[in-house]
């Protein structure tokens, strides 16, 4: 018998069926789990990196993010440094962070992130702490943006509500951490929140509520901003309905200041009384329109849309802003006088009372009135009212420099963009009249040369062509001196013949004309177009002594950072002999003592003047260019249709009302300054009848001022036993030239172009 030991016993036999199956089984659910595991893991990895990598590509570059520009109101400055006009998208003044008072910084942080400078661009515990909160309050009751995070939105995002938008926050929050320290993430904030009533940034806000600049703003005031974050329009302390939540939102403000450490629990029981007062700010109505749409004009020519419109320009300008307002204020008065001239043509040429029924007393008397009443009926003639509109234009230099002191490009800027002072152009008249003279004291004449001022037929193209005076009569012998003052039409004729058109054209565009002057006689007394700003440029040859300044608008630009990026550089040139200008001005002094610009002593303004009316074909242009030694002003009234204004509104009558009332805004009463004489002009008297130098002999004397070079001899003609017969030439043309007759212009119907 044999015995086996149960310790070494080993078993050959294989486990049942049953248990390997199980084993198996076992073994491949592992597997599977572990490969399913291992499968969503990589499908959840592959989502959460396309997700993300998705989102990604939504966010800022890093250019983007580096370089923040947010939009800046670009200001308009007026000569003396105020503003005038502004020009942006958003209403936003940048200001650097330590201007900022320290009270406002502190209210910001207080009310909206008080861990601000704790987190790295989120609040986990402030999340956690609104997520219980709304869900306590089964809605939603508090919000967990941190400052960085309203950045992120302000500047990048939408302010929509769904989930993705809050991601894309999130993630560009982060980011913004890692591109700006704290400091510059505060500056940025809170110049970019928006702030209500169409302002963006706590300056503009400050200058919105309370009229002053952010460091000038009390403690609750700056309280009250930092109030207005939450809720912009439902919080801005300007408007009374606001004032009970207002209230409250900012003493929730003051508390969470406590509650911080930033004001004590006196200063808080202190400020938390004081009501809610905002003073806003007075927003100007638009000045100087004309003159800043072409600042607008030039800035976009020379910048571009994006920095005149975002990035913050400081444009200083040359406009004197009194100046303008009484030169827009003299508009309306004289123009809404002066427009019952064609209102009455305008009635009685389409006999417009029986076409609305009414007689014609009551429809003069109640014209505006009835004429909206009866719109869609005269606004059918080919004649409307609306080509019977008077419009004006002005425009004021200062010599010294060219600068455009006052523009003026038509009678609302509302009605009509068109600038009528430097776009387009009309005829001048007897505005022109200066630079013909001009060019024949250059060729040798002298203001007391004699001329016949005599019938006159012309041939041309059209046929004949027989000019006449203002007052239809001759003068018979004249010096040129009177026939500028009496702006005698044949004369200038007579001159223009004899120095030749071209010499006229080529001194007018010397002296900054540059629009269509035809080389023919007719030229003489007006033919051609020229603008208020070029013909006004070109007087202001004569008190500069002959120097043409470059006339602008703009004297410097500078951009948000205070570097100027553009400086205007005045530009002069020599186009005219000092000598010859002075003579000139001597001669158009007496066109305002003793001629047809006599208007402007009568309306009171005494100061040296010199100057020209002038009235183009059938009253349709009155002109009058006047200068002093410090300004030039041009004046032009008449219809964008080129049609009569009426009988009688000339030059005189219908420019210098507007330019007296202008030029005495800029000249001081107290002091009177001359124009100068240069060494080589002198002042002689002189014959009537010869034009020499008079002798105590001569019955009638004048006083003129000559060229040095050019003085003319003595009179022969007079003495104890001499006397000239002059009555061959005065019998025959005329009567002798009355000097009680001052103020008479030139005629307009005898101005036939071709």
């Amino acid at each position: 018998m044999t015995s086996e030991s149960p310790l070494t016993f080993t078993s050959n036999k294989k486990a049942p069926p049953t248990d390997r199956a199980a084993v198996k089984d076992r073994t491949v659910l592992w597997i599977g789990g572990a490969a399913a595991i291992l499968f969503f893991l990589v499908l959840g990895g592959a989502s959460a990196w396309f997700f993300y990598t998705s989102v990604a590509e939504t966010l800022p570059e890093p250019e983007q993010l580096s370089n923040i520009s947010p939009s800046l109101v670009t200001s308009v400055y007026d000569s003396e440094g105020e503003v005038v006009h502004e020009f942006s998208i958003e209403r936003r003044f940048w200001m650097p962070l330590d201007s900022f008072p320290e009270h406002l910084v502190q209210a910001v942080i207080a009310i909206e992130d008080a861990r601000f400078y704790e987190h790295w661009g989120i609040d986990i515990r402030r999340i956690v702490g609104a997520a219980m909160a709304n869900v306590v309050q089964r809605g939603y009751s508090q919000g967990a943006s941190t400052l960085t995070q309203q950045l992120a939105r302000n500047a990048f995002l939408t302010h929509d509500k769904r989930i993705m938008r809050k991601i894309r926050e999130i993630l560009t929050a982060i980011d913004l951490e890692r591109y700006y320290i704290k400091d510059e993430i505060l500056e940025l904030y809170l110049n970019m929140v928006y702030m209500g009533a169409g302002v963006y940034g706590m300056e503009a806000a400050s200058q919105q509520y309370f009229s002053k600049s952010v460091y000038d703003l009390s403690l609750h005031e700056s309280a009250l901003l930092a109030a207005a974050v939450q809720r912009p329009e439902a919080f801005r302390p300007d408007r009374d309905a606001n004032h009970t939540r207002g209230f409250n939102r900012r003493n929730t403000v003051l508390a969470a200041m406590a509650r911080n450490g930033f004001i004590s629990e006196e200063d808080f029981h202190h400020y938390r009384e004081q009501p809610i007062e905002a003073t806003p700010a007075q927003r100007t109505s638009a000045q100087a329109p004309y003159f800043v749409e072409e600042v607008r004009r030039q800035v976009l020519r020379m910048f571009g849309e994006d920095r005149l419109y975002h990035q913050g320009l400081s444009i200083y300008t040359t406009l004197d802003t009194e100046a303008q307002a009484v030169a827009e204020e003299a508009v309306t008065a004289h123009l809404d006088t002066l427009q019952r001239i064609p209102n009455r043509l305008f009635i009685t040429e389409n006999r417009a009372w029986e076409m609305i029924g009414v007689s014609r007393d009551s429809l003069f008397d109640n014209f505006s009135q009835l004429y909206d009443e009866h719109r869609d009926t005269f606004e059918a003639l080919h004649d409307s009212l609306k080509l019977r509109q008077l419009q004006t234009s002005v425009v004021t230099l200062d010599n010294s420099s060219g600068a455009v002191r006052v523009l003026i490009g038509g009678r609302d800027f509302s009605e009509s963009r068109y600038n009528r002072a430097m776009q387009g152009g009309r005829q001048p008249g007897s505005a022109f009249k200066p630079f013909v003279y001009t060019a024949a004291l250059k060729q040798g004449y002298t203001p007391a040369t004699q001329i016949i001022d005599k019938p006159v037929t012309i041939e041309t193209s059209e046929g004949e062509w027989r000019p006449v005076n203002f007052d239809r009569r001759f003068h018979g012998e004249v010096s040129l001196e009177y026939a500028v003052r009496r702006s005698l039409n044949l004369v200038v004729i007579e001159v223009l013949l004899d120095i030749g058109a071209t010499d006229v054209i080529s001194l007018a565009r010397r002296m900054g004309i540059s629009g269509h002057l035809p080389a023919v006689p007719a030229l003489a007394i007006g033919a051609g177009n020229v603008s208020n700003l070029e013909l006004t440029r070109a007087y202001s040859v004569f008190p500069n002594q002959g120097t043409l300044r470059q006339t602008y608008l703009i004297d410097s630009i500078v951009d948000n950072h205070g570097r100027v990026i553009f400086r205007n550089d005045l530009e002069e040139q020599e186009v005219l002999s000092p000598d010859v200008a002075t003579v000139m001005t001597k001669m158009l002094e007496k066109v305002v003592s003793e001629g047809t610009a006599g208007a402007v002593r009568r309306e009171g303004f005494r100061h040296p003047t010199a100057g020209k009316t002038g009235t183009s074909n059938n009253y349709s242009d009155a002109w009058f260019v006047g200068y002093t030694p410090r300004y030039t002003t041009g004046v032009w009234v008449g219809a964008d249709q080129r049609r009569t204004m009426g009988r009688g509104i000339t030059g005189s009558r219908g420019a210098i009302p507007i330019w007296t009332p202008l030029m005495q805004s800029l000249h001081d009463e107290a002091s009177r300054e001359e124009f100068p004489l240069t060494d080589e002009v002198v002042e002689h008297r002189v014959c009537e009848d010869t034009g020499e130098l008079a002798t105590s002999h001569c019955p009638r004397r004048y006083t003129t001022h000559f060229l040095r070079s050019n003085v003319p001899d003595r009179c022969t003609e007079h003495g104890v036993e001499q006397r000239r017969d002059t009555s061959n030439v005065i019998d025959y043309f005329g009567t002798p030239p009355d000097s009680r007759d001052r103020d008479e212009e030139e005629d307009p119907s005898s101005q036939m172009l071709f």
